[in-house]
């Protein structure tokens, strides 16, 4: 089924003055904000702009290679996006203004956005979703605990400035993942004299709010311009707190991959929608509202911050840098500093997994009552409509073979979430007792070959 790209093959040679603005062009936009245009565009918005083909330009020479990696989860699609984008009547004289990137460690924060003039009376303002940074996905987690992350707060800050900056009578507001929560925060909460120029606000699978947000008076007079976009299998815009209003689409992905934008299936000028969210969506849901409802805000903030202990001990700055090193989760088991907050990690871990299973053993009993009920049905209705036949006996001396259940006490029960992480636990502390020697043999090993005069650089 076709995507972003093929959308670009049919519509792309029709301008806005002929075919308005939709939501498949909100995705596009949305994904634009991934991009790298720092040094190239100016962070005001009256500081002036740049047509996309311009910019793309740029950001191809100052990034030429095209095996370069935007990050683990970040496609690369999205540098074929612009490299498209480029091209296309549709889209290459818009006006890119405002890039705005920032990566705070300290406060806990990344925060990104752009905005793309449509033309003189319409233009979206981008927000970027989360990126490969850890810093990056410890702000997503502290949305469980805080009622407003930094990011949030940046994202108001922007809508007010570009709102000011320019005279455009229709703003658009969007954005992908956690783009998709900012768009809406932002708002919900900018000045009230720029609320009556906000056309549409887009969450394309963004996550959502605490209950007090989305019951909020702020968030009800903008209700009727959000639209939530989740694809089947949505799992990061069912978490926290949202409105039900949403519209499905299907895509060419499964599980957790869904949540890639360029799987989204697209006909004409709209999105190809689903008619529900899939079950596991719905699992996946309810476990983790659970999950969050069992902790008080200090457990969950308790557990958040021991997670990113957890993950920045191995001096990672993104997730790409974990994958780098196949022992670093190894590293992390056995690092005796890190011990209570991998038993609080593991804890949460435990909780998680235990609710997920039990709802999933849940629905399987009642599918399985269900089937039985239907079952007994049919067999009733067979009794009613058919005379009972006795049984054919075989005029052949052969024996019918039944065949018993198996008693092997090997044959053990499938282990739960909670027995596998005591599992981890427990080999890592075996694991642990051996480290130091292995260890100090590496750290020996590495000074002598350091030594060595033989050793040439290009051999390390």
């Amino acid at each position: 089924m076709a995507n972003m790209l093929d959308y670009l093959d049919w519509r792309g040679d029709i301008p806005f003055s002929v075919s308005p603005f939709n939501e498949v062009d909100n995705l596009i936009f949305s994904q634009l904000s991934f991009i790298d245009l720092e040094g190239i565009l100016p962070a005001r918005v009256s500081s002036g702009s740049m047509p996309l083909h311009e910019a793309a330009e740029r950001y191809f020479m100052a990034h030429p290679d095209d095996n370069e990696s935007m990050g683990l989860i970040v496609p690369a699609a999205i540098r074929t996006l612009i490299q498209r984008l480029a091209t296309c009547e549709r889209y290459r004289n818009l006006l890119l203004a405002g890039y705005v990137s920032i990566i705070d460690e300290s406060i806990q924060k990344q925060f990104a956005a752009l905005t793309i003039q449509i033309d003189e009376r319409q233009l979206y303002v981008a927000y970027r979703g989360t990126d490969d940074t850890l810093v990056g996905w410890k702000e997503n987690f502290n949305m469980s605990f805080m009622q407003a992350i930094p990011a949030q707060l940046d994202a108001v800050a922007y809508l007010n400035h570009v709102a000011a900056d320019t005279t455009h009578p229709h703003i658009y507001v969007g954005g992908h993942s956690k783009g998709g929560n900012l768009a809406i925060y932002a708002a919900i909460h900018c000045e009230s004299a720029i609320k009556p120029r906000i056309v549409r606000v887009y969450s394309n699978d963004g996550p959502g709010y605490h209950r007090e947000v989305i019951d909020s008076q702020e968030y009800r007079t903008m209700a009727d311009r959000v639209v939530n976009i989740v694809p089947q299998t949505s799992v990061i815009g069912r978490l926290l707190e949202h409105d039900e209003c949403y519209t499905v689409v299907q895509s060419s992905a499964t599980g957790l991959w869904q949540h890639d934008g360029f799987s989204w299936e697209i006909k004409g000028t709209q999105f190809v929608q689903a008619p529900a969210l899939t079950a596991e969506s719905e699992r996946i849901e309810r476990s983790v509202k659970k999950w969050i409802a069992d902790m008080d805000e200090g457990q969950r903030q308790a557990f958040v911050e021991a997670f990113y202990r957890v993950l920045t001990s191995t001096n990672a700055k993104t997730l790409t840098d974990l994958t780098r090193d196949r022992n670093w989760f190894w590293q992390l088991m056995t690092n005796s500093e890190l011990s209570e907050s991998r038993k609080t990690v593991m804890a949460g871990l435990s909780q998680l997994t235990g609710e997920a299973g039990r709802l999933w053993i849940d629905e399987l009993k009642t599918k399985k009552a269900e089937n039985s009920e239907h079952k007994q049905g049919r067999e009733s209705s067979k009794k009613l409509a058919t005379k009972v036949k006795k049984p054919i006996v075989a005029s052949s001396g052969a024996k019918s073979v039944v065949k018993k259940p198996s008693s092997n006490p090997a044959a053990s029960p499938k282990k739960t979430p909670q027995q596998v992480i005591k599992d981890i636990l427990e080999t890592a502390e075996k694991k642990s007792k051996t480290m130091p020697k292995r260890q100090t043999l590496n750290k020996t090993a590495a000074k002598s070959q350091a030594n060595s005069p033989s050793k040439k650089p290009n051999q390390e």
